[in-house]
């Protein structure tokens, strides 16, 4: 049986919600257009790989690199594909600490298994021959679907040292690799991914979560240099340009930061930093303060009050996940109108008003699940009930637009379709390659509307 990679629940989404992040995700690079460039120290560089012009990638060496050492190298894979987004998103973490960020433009949700293997240990084997590479220390970071990917090569490529899996978490237990997981608060995969850091590591290796105040997006910048100081300090067999004693002062002084910025939020979550801090910096003085600023936040009232709001909201989520899946199949437009603020708004902060907004992006991704099969096998009307109730539970993510501009060209309301796609782009819809490709718009083509919208894409 063939495997196909989707970022959740196995099936793909394309996000376009939250204005700052998922919009973003949809800038993917078209790899036909890809030009060999020198690859410069300092600045982002398109290249691809060797006798490949179909595997892509960007690069980032740091202002310092230097051919003759051996660096520490972290390989992102995104989930459409946009390997440039998260390197100039943390290209200052690359700065800081010398690291070579390497991003993949060809890997992308949709894809058979097979197929981003050898994209991906094409991609590894090439920057070992073409950039001074240290081969016992490469981790790959994968953000949704790309986590996906991340783990399943770092599981059958033993030169992978561990993975970063930002919004989704592997599909089983990975092996004596070091596995750091980030997720928003509001992440629909916060909950898969806090199930699978619940089981321990071999060997002792890093198995870690780190959470943020967030939704379905890659980490804040401060987040991502903790996990990637997570996969470095320690490590007996790489050669560091710092020293475990700085890489544990930055991230001590990064949680402490990051626990003041989130000590309204919630009190466990804070514990749950000031934990991981203390385990990987505990023979350095830097310990001491995050050792006395937990034991005073466990005598805190908040702290198991905390503990119950944050379990009871998990239990609530699965009851309502339950509930509103089956609601997606049976319930019609006007009960999710009606319903709809009941099951995703909350009065209340913290636990319960995570859980909500996790519960929103669950629905989203059944509505577009159930949309999309729908589509692929005509069935108009289902696709356009699926698509109303999408629009009605998330009607900031371009996706429904887009899709119900597909649905209309499949009845011959081309007019109608294009002001669905003008309305797709107005919510952040960026993904030029694949419009361009999309067969559903071969009508179109010819359009002086269609291709106006096409170049706004870009």
């Amino acid at each position: 049986m063939k495997i196909i990679y989707f970022f959740t629940l196995l099936f793909p989404f394309f996000g376009c919600s939250n204005p700052n992040s998922e919009k973003k995700e949809g800038a993917t690079l078209a790899t036909d257009t890809v030009q060999m460039e020198p690859i410069k120290k300092g600045i982002v560089s398109r290249a691809v790989v060797s006798n490949d012009n179909t595997n892509s990638y960007c690069i980032y060496l740091p202002t310092n690199y230097d051919s003759t050492k051996k660096y520490t190298t972290f390989i992102f894979f995104d989930a459409h594909g946009s390997g440039n987004l998260p390197i100039e998103q943390y290209k200052s973490i690359a700065e800081k600490w010398d690291f070579i960020f390497v991003g993949s433009n060809s890997s992308k949700n949709g894809m058979l298994v097979e197929q981003t293997l050898s994209i991906g240990n094409a991609l590894i084997e090439e920057l070992k021959n073409k950039v001074a590479v240290d081969e016992n220390n490469i981790t790959l970071c994968g953000f949704s679907g790309g986590a996906r990917v991340a783990a399943n090569i770092a599981k059958a490529n033993n030169s992978i040292k561990g993975i970063i899996c930002n919004s989704a978490a592997p599909q089983s237990l990975i092996k004596d690799k070091i596995v750091v997981g980030l997720a928003g608060l509001g992440d629909m995969n916060y909950l898969e991914l806090k199930k699978f850091n619940s089981h321990p590591q071999t060997n002792g290796f890093v198995n870690e979560l780190l959470v943020f105040n967030g939704a379905h997006e890659w980490a804040p910048t401060d987040f991502m240099e903790d996990a990637m100081l997570l996969a470095t300090i320690h490590h007996p067999t790489i050669v560091k340009t710092f020293s475990d004693t700085i890489m544990a002062k930055a991230l001590s002084e990064n949680i402490m930061r990051q626990a003041d910025t989130m000590q309204e939020i919630s009190c466990l979550v804070v514990s749950s930093y000031l934990e991981i801090g203390i385990k990987y910096t505990r023979e350095y003085k830097e310990a001491e303060k995050l050792i006395n600023r937990l034991d005073r936040l466990r005598n805190a009232t908040c702290f198991n009050t905390d503990v119950a709001a944050w379990l009871n909201a998990e239990t609530e989520e699965n009851k309502l996940q339950q509930e509103l899946g089956n609601a997606v199949l049976s319930q019609d437009s006007s009960w999710w109108k009606n319903n709809e603020s009941h099951y995703f708004e909350s009065p209340k902060a913290g636990a319960d008003l995570f859980m909500r907004q996790r519960l929103r992006g669950y629905v989203s991704l059944m509505c577009y699940s159930y949309a999309n099969q729908a589509l692929k096998t005509n069935n108009t009307l289902a696709a356009e009930k699926f698509i109303t109730v999408y629009s009605i539970v998330d009607p900031t993510n371009c996706e429904w637009a887009y899709m119900k501009s597909t649905l209309y060209l499949k009845v011959g309301l081309k007019e109608n379709a294009i002001a669905l796609l003008e309305k797709a782009i107005e919510l952040g819809f960026k993904d030029q390659s694949r419009l361009n490709n999309d067969a559903n718009f071969n009508s179109l083509k010819t359009n002086s509307k269609f291709l106006e919208l096409l170049e706004k894409t870009n």
